[in-house]
């Protein structure tokens, strides 16, 4: 492996000591720290300062969808896909699957950039359909669709509810070997005078000694990457969600929608709400402090979703809201995560910024991180799309809507 067992006896200071130290036990620390356990790495030691899901994770809509503008994503998605129907399947109780599928709507303006995804999906074995306007009507009768309007309709799309799914990767991070600890918050990462890791000081002042540290802190991440000095471009902002109760008679959506037109998505959730969101985050509110961030919504942004949802679905214009929650994204400047070696410093990893779309990507970023750290096959993660160092390289991503969570 890429990194050799940290010796404890180096420093008088050092209480524990761990092969490789993961930071943040949203889902991707989990699925990271699980893999790593699997690849039979060492001692894996996962910190969380609050509980497991606190961050961005825990109020995730949670949708497993393959609609992506790049094959890498496709491929991570589809994987990802698979495993998470698996762990459904080995969980006693579930973890909530729920094979929805997933409808995408666009105006004409966008029938391009549709139809160039549906054919990737398709040469990456995603079963996906087009719908004109006269198929939209016919799929979903209740909606209003313009005589230019177009979609998509992947059947294989699903949700999972977060707060199993995320209890499940624990258990089998555990069950893999991984110590997970909940309450117990990295204050500090520490290095040598050659920029090498040699430990985290945890907020209770206890001291871990190891020379492979991987950063899944999310909102948290660049505070404490900047510890070290790197200046990584990751940013904190604040997405409102809106729930309504389903229209008498209406019942729970047949399906998660995104609708590019209005900007907008929604999808029926286990509780039987209908969660509602923006598609774009670029006037979001920016968030300094993860710690203390407004968690509800304002009414503007209910009374907006409202209007919006129900210029598709005229009979949201009566429903109830039970009003929404606030949740957090670390965002990058091309919208796609920042995974692996953080630069000039040796041993430190970096797996943040999935800007809203990271859930589903989960099972395949801990196979590839866990890769990256033994110099083992990534699967369908792609190193240098992800490079943290992209943006300096003048490499950053692109996608083919204007809406940069679809990725």
């Amino acid at each position: 492996m890429a990194s050799a067992r940290a010796d404890a006896s180096s420093s008088a200071a050092a209480s524990e000591a761990a092969d490789v130290v993961v930071v943040g036990g949203g889902i991707m620390g989990l699925h990271v720290a699980w893999s790593l356990a699997a690849a039979r790495v060492g001692r894996v030691v996962l910190f969380e300062k609050r509980r497991f899901g606190a961050g961005e994770s825990g109020k995730s809509g949670a949708i497993l969808r393959q609609h992506y503008s790049h094959e890498t994503l496709i491929r991570m998605a589809r994987a990802s896909l698979a495993r998470y129907r698996e762990l459904h399947e080995r969980t006693p109780g579930g973890i909530g699957f729920t094979n929805a599928g997933m409808a995408f709507v666009a105006a004409a303006a966008d029938r391009d950039s549709l139809a160039r995804n549906v054919a990737l999906q398709r040469r990456c074995g995603v079963a996906v359909e087009t719908l004109d306007a006269a198929a939209l009507r016919r799929f979903e009768p209740r909606a209003r669709f313009a005589d230019d309007a177009c979609g998509a309709f992947e059947p294989e799309a699903s949700f999972v509810v977060p707060h199993p799914t995320l209890a499940a990767v624990a258990a089998q991070a555990r069950a893999a070997g991984a110590t997970l600890h909940e309450g117990r918050g990295v204050a500090e990462l520490e290095s040598d005078g050659a920029r090498r890791i040699t430990g985290v000081r945890l907020t209770d002042g206890t001291r871990v000694a190891t020379r492979t540290l991987i950063v899944c802190g999310g909102p948290w991440s660049a505070a404490l990457l900047a510890q070290v000095g790197s200046d990584l471009p990751l940013q904190a902002i604040r997405p409102e969600q809106a729930f309504f109760i389903a229209p008498a008679g209406h019942g729970t959506e047949r399906c998660i929608w995104a609708d590019l037109e209005r900007g907008l998505y929604w999808k029926s959730e286990a509780t039987g709400f209908t969660r509602v969101g923006n598609l774009p985050y670029d006037q979001d509110e920016k968030v300094a402090d993860p710690d203390r961030y407004d968690e509800g919504v304002s009414g503007a942004f209910l009374a907006d979703c409202r209007s919006r949802l129900a210029a598709r679905v005229p009979a949201y214009s009566d429903s109830i809201c039970w009003g929404g929650v606030s949740a957090l994204y670390t965002v990058t400047p091309d919208a796609q995560a920042l995974i692996g070696p953080v630069p000039a410093t040796s041993g430190l990893f970096v797996v943040s910024g999935f800007s809203g779309h990271g859930f589903k990507l989960g099972p395949s970023v801990g196979v590839g991180v866990a890769a990256l750290v033994t110099g083992g096959d990534p699967g369908p993660l792609e190193p240098a799309f992800f490079a943290p160092d992209r943006f300096a390289r003048g490499q950053a991503q692109s996608g083919a809507y204007g809406f940069s969570v679809l990725g």
